[in-house]
């Protein structure tokens, strides 16, 4: 299994139409500093090696942007416990959660493009394999995005069905399968494999040279491993299997999509074998491996000051919160959004992923950013200091589901 989810997002907020604000344009007149977010201080900074020792966490990686640059980077400790090789820039981290945030990007601009109509029921573009049951035929990629689609985060047994647990759009549900079936929509939309297309739309143009949702020839060289109390590991076989026959095989990258993906790896498997999404890769909701750098390309283009950067409905989409966990937290198309009283709102998201523990917080009225990695499954209350040092502030999003 590659990068599995490390739990059941099973939160169910209140109704959509609660919602925290009614238009990006909402977001001006709350800021009252001009850099919310800013690199923390060097006495905060000489603390790090204790408190990684507090939190057994081997190491970790982050980077501030401001004015849509990566203006601050951080590196301390070990990628691997056991052969003591130290983060670096070119340490490829699992960024779990946090690939879901740039396949984001790429449906909205597919959606800019007009290929791809946010409000149409997914089922008219890929049937085989959608949801089933109740509501199904109403789940759109606006629902998937927004995490109001009612289906489950993931499925566990072969057997049980995909169906939502509610009327689409009427709640909030974290759901990784979701965004695996937009995937394969958006696979069947561009005739083009997952991998082929997130590297063309959206990983080469922003020059993230050294991300992935499969693998690369250095990969054992530059992955980071995650750690737990029984020490370091890794879960890359079946990336590593399949990108070795895609290596051999003779045909392009953007023919492997999921119907050829899973040909070729249950081929060897028991008669009745099925393969699950949480099982596959290339994969939107959890398989992305990127580094400090490329992931602060990313979110520096979304913090750019340009114009140019993002279409306004870009940037009305991913602001715009159309589900609700609570008086604080949201989901716009794609993104968390942090608000609460007369605070500065923030995108964001955590990427939890067992033994690697990642985090964003993005404020785009001052182009600000900030992103960690962790390679430690109690890295997140080490960047929940991290954080607060370059904010200033307690973040609502550490106290959801952590």
């Amino acid at each position: 299994m590659v990068f599995m989810p490390r739990r059941e997002f099973l939160r169910v907020g209140a109704g959509v139409g609660t919602v925290l604000a009614t238009s990006a344009s909402a977001w001006a007149g709350v800021l009252k500093s001009p850099k919310p977010i800013r690199p923390p201080e060097k006495e905060f900074i000489a603390t790090l090696p204790h408190l990684m020792e507090l939190a057994l966490l081997p190491g970790l990686g982050m980077g501030v942007i401001e004015d849509g640059k990566l203006t601050w980077q951080q590196y301390a400790g070990v990628a691997n416990t056991a052969t003591r090789g130290p983060i670096t820039p070119t340490s490829l981290f699992p960024a779990a959660s946090m690939g879901k945030q740039v396949f984001a990007f790429g449906v909205l601009l597919l959606a800019d493009e007009g290929k791809l109509d946010l409000n149409k029921p997914l089922r008219e573009y890929l049937a085989d394999g959608a949801p089933t049951g109740k509501w199904s035929e109403k789940i759109t990629a606006r629902h998937v995005l927004s995490h109001s689609s009612g289906l489950l985060n993931w499925r566990w047994d072969k057997d049980q069905e995909l169906t939502p647990a509610f009327e689409p759009g009427t709640k909030f549900r974290y759901s990784g399968e979701g965004f695996y079936f937009l995937q394969r929509c958006v696979e069947h939309i561009t005739g083009i494999g997952y991998e082929q297309w997130i590297q063309d739309r959206v990983m080469k143009p922003l020059g993230m040279k050294s991300s992935t949702y499969l693998w690369r020839p250095d990969g054992d060289d530059r992955i980071v491993a995650g750690h737990n109390n029984d020490g370091p590991f890794y879960n890359t076989e079946f990336a590593k299997k399949l990108f070795a026959i895609i290596q051999g095989s003779g045909k392009p990258l953007g023919a492997w999509r999921h119907e050829e993906i899973v040909m070729a790896m249950e081929k060897d498997k028991p008669a009745g074998t099925k393969l699950l999404p949480n099982d596959i890769s290339p994969n939107a909701a959890f398989s992305l491996l990127t580094t400090v750098e490329d992931y602060s390309a990313f979110l520096a283009h979304l913090a750019s000051p340009l114009e140019q950067s993002l279409s306004p409905a870009i940037r009305e989409q991913i602001s715009t919160p159309l589900s609700h966990i609570n008086s604080a937290l949201g989901w716009a198309l794609g993104f968390g959004i942090e608000h609460e009283g007369t605070q500065p709102r923030y995108l964001w998201q955590w990427g939890n992923n067992g033994g690697w523990m990642n985090f964003f917080l993005l404020h785009p009225e001052s182009h600000t950013a900030i992103v960690a990695f962790t390679n430690g499954e109690n890295g997140m209350r080490v960047i929940e200091r991290v954080v607060r040092a370059a904010t200033g502030k307690d973040q609502a999003a550490f106290l959801y589901d952590l």
